[in-house]
């Protein structure tokens, strides 16, 4: 798109923000969890557990409702005709939604610990993991109708993850080692490599092929929903 195009949906979207009160509501509902989780005694949560509520709640039902309300709204047969494809549409949304939850996971890691060296690894643990969940809710964002449905939706892989999660924070490395295909089992451990001190790089393979492989499901579904 020409940068005027950009500019142009970028401060639409970033104006309706402002009155989107599901979203604004799971954006402080993420912030304030932020400030509770640090006044926690001994961090008895783990910091993977504040990770995966930010993502299910913030970046799953914000992607999906920003991509649904242009087809409630009914703006993106406007914006097709002014010139905006799909997948500028997608992409536009993804940057805003990318960079509004990073923001928020960085506030996390700073609170959680005044060493910058701790903040950017950990962020580049979850970096897989928010990929993944960003490109589920812009797939659910373009399934839908509406926001209801979106939420609907989204709930299955938001309890499949807290699952997931929970399980990981109530049983040792050693026991259901079957985990290990999920890609948030291996940010969790690789966080406690982070917290020892001990090399973590190794934990991002398993969740990086998830996200190669969710890109390319993605782009098939899309190539597919285009032609018809």
């Amino acid at each position: 798109m020409h940068k005027h195009h950009w500019k142009a949906i970028l401060y639409k979207d970033l104006c309706d923000l402002r009155w989107n009160g599901q979203i604004l509501f799971n954006l402080i509902s993420g912030i304030v969890f932020v400030f509770v989780f640090t006044l926690i005694p001994l961090r008895q949560i783990p910091i993977s557990f504040m990770i995966a509520f930010i993502l299910g709640m913030l970046t799953m039902i914000m992607q999906g409702n920003m991509i649904v309300e242009e087809h409630e709204q009914r703006m993106k047969r406007g914006l097709i005709q002014a010139g905006f494809s799909i997948r500028d549409i997608v992409i536009e949304k993804m940057l805003i939604t990318f960079t509004i939850t990073s923001l928020v996971l960085i506030v996390l890691f700073l609170f959680h610990s005044d060493q910058i060296s701790y903040s950017l690894s950990t962020f580049l643990l979850a970096l897989p993991m928010l990929l993944i969940i960003l490109f589920i809710g812009t797939f659910i964002g373009l399934k839908t109708k509406n926001t209801i449905e979106v939420s609907l939706q989204g709930m299955p892989v938001i309890l499949l993850y807290f699952f997931v999660e929970g399980l990981l924070m109530n049983s040792d490395r050693s026991t259901m080692k079957w985990l290990a295909i999920f890609p948030n089992y291996h940010l969790h451990y690789g966080i406690e490599q982070i917290n020892q001190q001990q090399p973590f790089l190794h934990f991002l393979l398993v969740p990086l092929l998830w996200v190669v492989v969710v890109i390319l499901l993605f782009i098939v579904w899309l190539r597919k929903r285009e032609t018809y």
